[in-house]
């Protein structure tokens, strides 16, 4: 059965792989090049020694290799594929062909069919994930150290570094599976089952991409109005910021303009901050703290996890009581 599962998904199993592989290789070759350079500039043992003069090196870093490109953001939507191309054919694609029925008919009944198929592309889910997200944090590794010295804001709370690390690659990539075998066994049509994959999987992650950060209740805190300084602390994820008055009143940009503004020619208007300081002008965030990156993870991850239990459990269900 594990050989004939082979034959009929290697195609599938080898391109996920290859695509896989493909990204870890790019992160290890990229990651080597940041250490190298942060070697040669010092940037390293000066972070490693928790040295306070760490700036100019870390924005040398930073202007040499930038932050976290755009398009990981697309490489986040990763998982997505594993419910479109692996979860929605698994069973509608036999039960569309008709192959289902000679496969029922042998020694292997629907129940032990299913369930080598399900482990099989399980297996796959949870290598991928675990390379993905040890990949991803392995690239991530220098910028998570200048981040936690206060030198810039990349760090693993933010997207699409939390959607690539710890153990959320492995709850998108399940409930997308997950997500597409059920709509592949209930519709029992290949395309429209990666469609409803496409549209769930959507319409569930998204939402949770936002709540996720707020099922903690966020800190607040303000601080002074000072060039490069922001209140809330390293590594902390700023959801909003805003401004307020020396007795916290909040007040919008344009108050701020209308008390401390001063021409400059055909520029239009700047602030002097000298008067907001004198002015005890604060700026304000709402933040999540660093420490807060596992139980984060662990609620958006596990909402996501028992969705897909759920899921599994109807596909195994409408297969072994409805297909006919």
């Amino acid at each position: 059965m594990i050989a004939m599962t082979w034959r009929q998904h290697r195609a599938q199993l080898v391109i996920g792989a290859a695509a896989v592989l493909a990204w870890v290789a790019y992160m290890v070759i990229t990651r080597q090049q940041h250490a190298a350079f942060a070697n040669s500039i010092g940037l390293s043992s000066c972070l490693a020694a928790k040295a306070r003069s760490c700036g100019t090196l870390a924005a040398a870093f930073i202007d040499r290799f930038g932050g976290i490109p755009q398009v990981f953001t697309l490489i986040a939507g990763l998982p997505l594929l594993a419910g479109l191309f692996w979860g929605a054919p698994l069973i509608a694609r036999e039960v569309e062909t008709g192959t289902f029925r000679l496969a029922w008919t042998q020694s292997v009944g629907r129940g032990r069919w299913l369930t080598v198929k399900l482990a099989t592309f399980l297996a796959a889910i949870v290598v991928s994930a675990v390379l993905l997200s040890l990949s991803f944090s392995f690239w991530l590794h220098i910028y998570s150290q200048i981040s936690d010295a206060g030198y810039t804001n990349i760090d693993r709370l933010a997207p699409p570094a939390f959607d690539l690390t710890g153990i959320a690659p492995f709850a998108t990539m399940l409930f997308a599976f997950a997500l597409g075998t059920a709509a592949g066994a209930v519709i029992r049509r290949t395309v429209p089952a990666m469609a409803v994959t496409l549209g769930g999987y959507l319409g569930v992650v998204l939402p949770l991409e936002s709540w996720r950060y707020t099922v903690l209740t966020p800190f607040t805190k303000t601080g002074p109005f000072t060039v490069g300084s922001m209140p809330s602390p390293p590594g902390a994820y700023t959801l909003s910021s805003g401004y307020a008055t020396a007795t916290g009143h909040p007040v919008p940009f344009s108050y701020l303009v209308q008390v401390c503004g001063t021409p400059e020619g055909s520029h239009g208007v700047g602030i002097k901050l000298s008067c907001l300081a004198a002015h005890g002008f604060r700026v304000s965030e709402v933040y999540q703290p660093a420490s807060r990156y596992w139980p984060l993870q662990g609620i958006y991850s596990g909402s996501l996890v028992v969705v897909a239990a759920i899921l599994l459990g109807v596909a195994v269900w409408w297969t072994v009581r409805r297909v006919r």
